[in-house]
């Protein structure tokens, strides 16, 4: 029996099979990363915390509805990016069929889009009296319950950042509220969440798929969790195109799980087989009728076209002289700004009214101007939280278990691609240059930033760190609130 024992806790097999199994068994518990010494087993998910720590995240989301019930009751529908055509699409859903882009029909723009987040909306917006072929002439109930389910996503959202960032730094339960706290507060995260889009379904996916790759890394890649990132990837495919991303990222994190021990190269590919497998199984049906429909299976074609005569680069050259380097450092602050807050259809800025000019109207400038001083202590505040993440990230990086390098690293990877599609995106129309296109990634930006501001804290005071962290973030978001929004919309409530 002792012998049994010792076997089965060396290679987790029996002896009954053999010297060789023994070997292959021995092999595999000595790849596997150090997690039992660091206390990350027990922490796959929040619930894995104390009696404190739920405390914190309810006290975190209990803010989070409060806040973002506010934008949503203060904000009339509709202003809010595309949110008329999101609705649109949600109708041509009640009515039994999928939307078709085309160019006579200008209203329907998102008609290209995948169908998940919608049909997940459709049944509160049936519930609510909203019927096909009504427009924006449907019920303001119907209207609204569509944002619900848009705000009871963003909260989905927040838990799996905090969990993700719990699981990544299992002795930082601080950096972990702290980071739930910027997926929740920050004003445009609520501006996003409070209105109706597919935004929301496409971070939580984003970032359940990279809490489960998180997982993967740590504790090894087995079928479940294949299979499970598999169906993610496929909601990812029916959700938006940016999802495609996933696949190279979840790849990426299969190869630096393997890397580490460069055994069962077999049992590996077909890990990758699983994933791609069902993955494009679930999406592809839907590739493949893009396909059918515009000739590409992400309709970027006749999106293109559709959309030809919007701002790009060649406007701003002929109408306004402006050089392509120009246009990129105009970008550039387009995407600092809206990081923070920029309402209504990108039109609508922090800080209050802007100064009187010669020329310019009464209502023009009571929205604002994105030379507000508010914007320029708020991009401060971005460089600093980026050289602290950086100082985090070099202290840090050698102490760390090669598991949580390998995560940083995915997280990381997935970041840049992300930036490199919005920039791809930017570089044909002004209007890609919203920050909202990098939410996505919102696992490891608000990891960063949590990290960031609390870099250099001795731990005793990460706690009270983080806290005054979330209660600034949740006074910014007031601001915006009741500065910005009732300021201009004037009530609260439809």
């Amino acid at each position: 029996m002792a012998k049994r024992r010792k076997s089965r806790s060396a290679g987790g097999m029996p002896s009954g099979r053999g010297r060789e199994a023994k070997a292959v068994g021995g092999n595999r518990a000595a790849a596997r990363p150090p997690v039992a010494a660091a206390g990350a087993k027990a922490l796959p998910l929040w619930r894995g915390g104390s009696p404190g720590t739920r405390w914190t995240l309810g006290a975190i989301l209990a803010v989070y509805f409060a806040l973002g019930g506010l934008y949503l009751a203060t904000v009339p529908f509709g202003h809010a990016p595309d949110e008329v055509p999101h609705l649109l699409y949600v109708q041509e859903l009640a009515g039994g069929r999928l939307p078709v882009l085309r160019q006579e029909d200008r209203a329907g723009f998102e008609a290209h889009q995948p169908p998940l987040a919608y049909a997940l909306a459709l049944p509160a917006y049936l519930a609510a009296g909203g019927r096909a072929g009504e427009g924006d002439g449907a019920p303001r109930a119907a209207k609204y319950a569509v944002r619900v389910t848009s705000l009871l996503l963003g909260a989905v959202v927040v838990v799996l950042v905090f969990a993700g960032v719990r699981a990544w730094l299992p002795g930082n339960a601080a950096a972990a509220a702290l980071a739930a706290m910027v997926a929740a507060f920050v004003p445009m995260r609520l501006a996003v969440f409070s209105s109706f889009s597919n935004d929301p379904l496409t971070e939580a996916v984003f970032t359940a798929t990279l809490l489960l790759l998180l997982i993967g890394v740590r504790d090894g890649f087995d079928r479940r969790r294949s299979l499970l990132i598999g169906v993610l990837l496929g909601a990812g495919l029916l959700t938006k195109s940016t999802c495609a991303l996933l696949f190279l990222v979840a790849l990426l994190a299969l190869f630096l799980e393997w890397r580490r021990h460069r055994t069962r190269a077999r049992e590996y590919r077909g890990h990758a087989a699983a994933m791609v497998g069902v993955g494009l199984l679930i999406g592809g049906p839907w590739l493949a009728r893009n396909v059918a429909l515009y000739g590409d299976p992400f309709a970027w074609g006749v999106f293109n076209t559709f959309f030809a005569d919007r701002a790009g680069p060649k406007y701003f050259s002929e109408k306004q002289g402006m050089a392509f380097v120009e246009y990129l450092r105009f970008a550039a602050a387009v995407t600092a700004r809206s990081f923070w807050g920029v309402f209504d259809h990108a039109n609508l800025w922090l800080g209050g009214p802007a100064p009187p000019r010669p020329g310019i109207r009464p209502d023009v400038l009571a929205r604002g101007s994105a030379d507000a001083p508010i914007y320029t202590l708020l991009n401060i505040m971005a460089f600093l939280l980026a050289g602290g993440a950086a100082a985090a990230a070099v202290r840090g990086w050698r102490p760390r278990a090669e598991w949580q390098r390998d995560v940083a690293a995915t997280w990381s990877v997935c970041l840049a691609l992300l930036i490199a599609a919005m920039a791809r995106f930017t570089t044909t129309f002004i209007a890609g240059a919203q920050a909202r296109y990098l939410y996505p990634g919102v696992l490891p930006i608000t990891a960063a930033m949590a990290l960031g501001w609390l870099a250099l804290c001795p731990r005793r005071w990460r706690a009270p760190r983080a806290a005054v962290g979330g209660v600034l973030l949740a006074a910014l978001a007031v601001y915006a609130w009741h500065g910005t929004l009732l300021r201009i919309f004037g009530k609260v409530g439809w």
